[in-house]
C-alpha cells in the first residue's frame, strides 16, 4: 500500500512538473507571438498613418507646430509582459491610433506618466472608475498602470516641458524615499498609504526609464535635469483627493537621488536599507516564488549555461545595478551569479547614498532591523519627522498586519549566512571589499540613521 501511495505522489509530481513546463512554454510562445505581432502592426502603421495625416500631425507636434494637438491617444489592442516586474516600456502594448487631444488632458486623474522614451512622455489612461494608485491588483504604480491601462498618450518633450511648466513644483508635502533591494521600503509606502489624504507614488518607472536613457548617454545632462524635474512635477501634479505625496523610488534608482535633492530641496528625503545578508537571502527567495525569475537564476548559478546564454546574467546586472554601480576594479558583471550580482546591487545603492550623505545632503536613513525591533514606536518616531499628526498613527500601523514584503524572513537572529555556500558568501564579501563596505551580514551604519529608539 505505502509503494502504491508513493507511485502516486511521484505521478503527481511529474504531472505537476510537466503541467508547469507546458504552461511556462506557452507563455513564452505567447510572448514571441505577441513582440512578432507588434513590429507587423509598427511597420503597417508607417504607411496607414503617412496616408492618413496621423504621422504628419506627430511631426508636426514634435516641432511645436500642432500643440494643441500634441497629446496622441492610441487605444491599447494587446498588452504583455514577460516578467511581472519589468521595468515600464512603451513596448509593452500593441496600440490603434484613437485622436489627438489638447496636452492637458494628461491633468486628468485618469491619466498618469509611465515613462520616458529618447522623444516622447508616454502617460496611461484608465476608466475613470479604476485609480492606478489605489488597487488592489498591486502594491507597484507601474505594475497597477500597466493592468488598468485602456489608452496610451503619448506627447513629445516639448509639451510634456510646457504641461510640467504649468503645474509647477508640488504644492503639497512630498517625501522621498530610496532604498536597497527587499529592504522593507514596501511595507513603509503601504503605512502611509493609509494615513488620509496621502499620494503614494510606489515606483513610478518614469523616473526609472529616464535614468536608464541618461546612463545610456541617449540624452544630454542638461535635458536629463529639465526632464527629471518635469517628470516629478507632473508625477506629483495636483489633485483635489490627496494634501501629501510619499514616493518610494526603485531601488536601483538611488543615483537618480541627487538630481532630485537639488531641483526639489524642500522634499523630505529617506533612505531605507537592510542588514546586507537578510536583503540578498529575501531577494532569493522571492525569486524561487515566480517560475520565469528562477529560472533565470538557474542560468546565472551555472557556468556553463550562462557560457552559452550570457545575456541573462548581463541583463540581471543591467536592471539592479547598472544605474547605481560604481566603476571599482575587481567587479566583472559577466562572472557574477545571483549572488554576486544581488550583493553588488546592495552595495551601489548603499553606496551612492553614504555619497550623498557625505556631500551634505539632509537625508535620513532608516535600518529595517531597528525599524523592525518596535514597529509601533518607529512608525511614531517617522511620523514626528515627516510632521505627520500622531493621530494617524493607529490606522498607519494597520499595515503590520498584513504582510506585504514577501519572502522577508523576520527573525532577526536567524544566522542567513549558513544558506549560501562559501563559494557565494567569499564573492559577496569581496564585492563588499570593493565597494569599502564591511563583510556579509556585519552591521553597517549610514551617515544620518534615524534613531527609533
Amino acid at each position: 500500500m505505502d509503494a502504491r501511495t508513493e507511485a502516486n505522489n511521484h505521478l503527481e509530481q511529474f504531472s505537476k512538473a510537466m503541467s508547469m513546463f507546458r504552461d511556462r512554454a506557452l507563455e513564452i510562445l505567447v510572448f514571441i507571438l505577441f513582440r512578432f505581432t507588434r513590429r507587423l502592426v509598427l511597420t503597417f502603421q508607417k504607411f496607414t498613418w503617412a496616408v492618413t495625416g496621423v504621422e504628419r500631425i506627430r511631426r508636426d507636434a514634435a516641432r511645436g507646430l500642432q500643440f494643441k494637438q500634441s497629446a496622441h491617444v492610441q487605444e491599447i489592442f494587446w498588452k504583455r509582459k514577460y516578467l511581472d516586474h519589468s521595468v515600464a516600456d512603451l513596448s509593452n502594448f500593441i496600440t490603434t491610433h484613437k485622436g489627438f487631444r489638447q496636452p492637458s488632458c494628461v491633468f486628468k486623474s485618469n491619466v498618469s506618466l509611465y515613462c520616458m522614451t529618447r522623444k516622447e512622455a508616454v502617460f496611461i489612461e484608465v476608466k475613470e472608475t479604476d485609480n492606478v494608485y489605489k488597487s488592489k491588483h498591486s502594491t507597484y504604480l507601474y505594475q497597477n498602470q500597466y493592468h488598468h491601462a485602456v489608452n496610451v498618450i503619448t506627447m513629445p518633450l516639448a509639451s510634456f516641458h510646457k504641461m510640467a511648466s504649468d503645474v509647477g513644483s508640488p504644492r503639497v508635502p512630498v517625501t522621498w524615499m530610496a532604498s536597497t533591494i527587499r529592504s522593507g521600503s514596501t511595507l513603509i509606502s503601504q503605512m502611509m498609504s493609509r494615513i488620509p489624504g496621502m499620494l503614494v507614488l510606489s515606483e513610478p518607472d518614469a523616473i526609472t526609464t529616464l535614468g536608464f536613457l541618461f546612463k545610456n548617454k541617449l540624452i544630454q545632462g542638461s535635458e536629463y535635469k529639465q526632464l527629471l524635474a518635469s517628470c516629478v512635477k507632473l508625477l506629483c501634479k495636483p489633485d483635489d483627493r490627496y494634501s501629501a505625496v510619499f514616493v518610494k523610488a526603485r531601488p536601483c534608482t538611488t543615483s537618480l537621488l541627487e538630481e532630485i535633492v537639488q531641483a526639489f530641496p524642500k522634499f523630505r528625503y529617506l533612505f531605507m536599507y537592510r542588514n546586507s545578508v537578510k536583503s540578498i537571502m529575501s531577494s532569493l527567495s522571492l525569486l524561487q516564488q515566480d517560475p520565469a525569475p528562477n529560472a533565470l537564476r538557474f542560468i546565472m548559478d551555472s557556468s556553463i549555461l550562462s557560457t552559452l546564454l550570457p545575456f541573462v546574467r548581463s541583463y540581471f546586472y543591467y536592471y539592479h545595478v547598472f544605474l547605481n554601480e560604481k566603476k571599482v576594479p575587481g567587479i566583472i558583471p559577466k562572472k557574477l551569479d545571483s549572488v554576486g550580482i544581488l550583493t553588488a546591487a546592495w552595495a551601489a545603492s548603499i553606496s551612492q547614498c553614504s555619497d550623498l550623505r557625505y556631500k551634505g545632503y539632509n537625508i535620513g536613513s532608516i535600518l529595517y532591523e531597528d525599524f523592525m525591533n518596535n514597529p509601533r514606536r518607529s512608525l511614531s518616531v517617522l511620523l514626528q519627522r515627516l510632521d505627520i499628526r500622531t493621530e494617524h498613527l493607529s490606522v498607519a500601523a494597520e499595515a503590520l498586519k498584513v504582510d506585504f514584503n514577501r519572502g522577508v524572513a523576520h527573525d532577526l537572529a536567524m544566522d542567513s549566512r549558513r544558506a549560501l555556500s562559501p563559494e557565494s558568501r567569499q564573492e559577496a564579501d569581496n564585492i563588499l571589499k570593493a565597494y569599502g563596505l564591511p563583510k556579509l551580514g556585519e552591521r553597517y551604519e549610514i551617515s544620518g540613521l534615524l534613531k527609533l529608539e
